[in-house]
């Protein structure tokens, strides 16, 4: 079975469901003048039904992904340039998403009396997205090229690390909401994608977790298509897409076939 082709599939197929799924839920079932969605509505049980249904197939089929690849270049080497497309034009659009969401963050300060810890948080997590989008750039040439060098090492934390802002930001700005219906795919997808990025940065560090990484990995991508349906702002659909196309091409070059090491010849 082709893994390599049918879980990323997978996780695209349950992400675009997801997205109509929730685009009618908020159609249908939801009562903005009393921020609650209506109990029992088709749109949310379907909704919640193909989520659960993706999620646990990831969960099953990931559950053996191969062997433990030893070290960056094991994991991820792959001189397809599609995979590389995929992580150079993730890397350009985190790096978008951070410059969008710190003139988003600048412009809203002197017009509204949104929290001041709201606006720092947004503004921390798209700081960080400057040497995130570097990161990934470097790590889609590397991957590329088959070369590894102390840049890519150094710079390969930052994509978690602006994952985990984007975390705390959601959280932070969700937090008071009693109905985690309102938000819970979007903050669901951060930590995912989050986590996703941070396993994929233990590679460099003896720390691989491969099954990890590609269900955090693919499962993030089925919930942040799906969280692109709640309209956020540009900087963060930026972000999301983002950290989805890098994921994708995590998850992919995980599940791609790979010989296995030649045991060591037999002395006479």
């Amino acid at each position: 079975m082709r893994k390599d082709l049918i879980l990323p599939g997978l996780a695209l197929a349950g992400g675009a469901a997801g997205f109509a799924l929730r685009w009618w839920q908020l159609a249908s079932a939801y009562r903005p003048e009393e921020k609650l969605f209506l109990h029992g509505a088709p749109a949310t049980l379907a909704l919640l039904g193909v989520l659960g249904a993706v999620l646990l197939l990831l969960a099953l089929l990931t559950w053996k992904v191969g062997r433990r690849p030893e070290g960056f270049l094991d994991a991820f080497a792959c001189p397809q340039a599609g995979q590389m497309t995929l992580l150079a034009a993730a890397g350009l659009l985190m790096a978008v998403a951070g410059l969008l969401g710190l003139g988003d963050a600048a412009a809203r300060m002197n017009a509204s009396d949104e929290p001041l810890s709201n606006l720092t948080a947004q503004a921390v997590t798209c700081l960080l997205a400057l040497p995130g989008g570097l990161g990934l750039l470097q790590m889609g040439r590397g991957a590329y090229r088959g070369e590894e060098n102390g840049t890519m090492s150094l710079l390969a934390p930052f994509p978690a690390l602006t994952g985990l802002g984007w975390l705390f930001a959601t959280h932070l700005r969700h937090g008071s909401e009693p109905v985690l219906m309102t938000y819970g795919f979007g903050l669901a997808a951060a930590g995912l994608l989050m986590l996703a990025h941070y396993y994929a940065a233990g590679f460099f560090f003896g720390r691989s977790k491969p099954r990890r990484t590609v269900f955090c990995a693919l499962a993030g991508v089925s919930l942040g298509l799906t969280a692109l349906a709640d309209r956020p702002a540009w900087w963060e659909a930026a972000l999301t897409l983002a950290f989805v196309l890098s994921a994708l091409a995590f998850a992919r070059a995980l599940l791609l076939p790979r010989p296995a090491p030649e045991a060591p010849a037999a002395q006479s």
